[in-house]
């Protein structure tokens, strides 16, 4: 006969486990998939780069600037920038962003164990969880599928939309014994691949 204590410990521990699974959840979006899904949404923007405006005649200290930016959520917050120093009106003051400016073709995300990077005709995959069984390509379209062992991993099946060039779409899908990576060329490409650390691989198109 189960008695009411052992009822209690029985139910705190089905509690503790509905908790861990969901917390490993592999279908939650993470902050990296989040701000890659912002970055497509506000892909018609234009990347700030340099921003002036010229002060008046009379103008000979600078005391702060106050930045207002919005978040992935859509809320607002603004920053102060103390400054506190002495300035020359004739020459505009600048904000600026050229480093970005830059690295703007980069795109981070991920879908479940995989994490993704993409610059320019660069393709980077990395899961420390699961090594490489084989790559090859395939036409119509052109798709670069790279095979991961799975591992015992989670049933997954997962696709997003780049929307950049060279590479169109990326997906995760499990099979009985492998998880199958398919990389949607945006054209015909040859392509290789380099072997890093931690499971980590470089594809390069040519």
């Amino acid at each position: 006969m189960i008695t009411t204590k052992r009822l209690c410990i029985l139910f705190i521990c089905l509690f503790s486990s509905m908790c861990l699974n969901a917390n490993t959840n592999p279908f939650v979006i993470n902050a990296n998939q989040r701000d890659f899904q912002a970055q497509q949404k506000n892909k018609g923007k234009k990347h700030l780069t340099t921003e002036s405006i010229q002060l008046p005649s009379n103008a000979r200290e600078l005391k702060s600037v106050t930045l207002i930016f919005q978040n992935i959520d859509g809320t607002l917050e603004n920053r102060e920038l103390r400054i506190d120093k002495t300035i020359d009106w004739h020459y505009p003051i600048k904000i600026t962003q050229q480093e970005a400016v830059r690295n703007i073709a980069k795109r981070y995300f991920s879908l479940n164990d995989f994490e993704f990077f993409m610059e320019g005709t660069t393709f980077v995959i990395s899961s420390p969880k699961h090594r490489i069984l084989r790559h090859f390509l395939l036409a119509n379209p052109a798709t670069i599928i790279v095979d991961f062992s799975r591992d015992r991993g989670n049933s997954y099946d997962g696709k997003i939309g780049t929307g950049e060039k060279y590479f169109s779409d990326v997906s995760v899908n499990s099979k009985n014994d492998l998880y199958r990576v398919s990389i949607v060329l945006d054209g015909i490409y040859q392509y290789t691949m380099k072997h890093g650390k931690n499971n980590t691989y470089t594809i390069e198109l040519k």
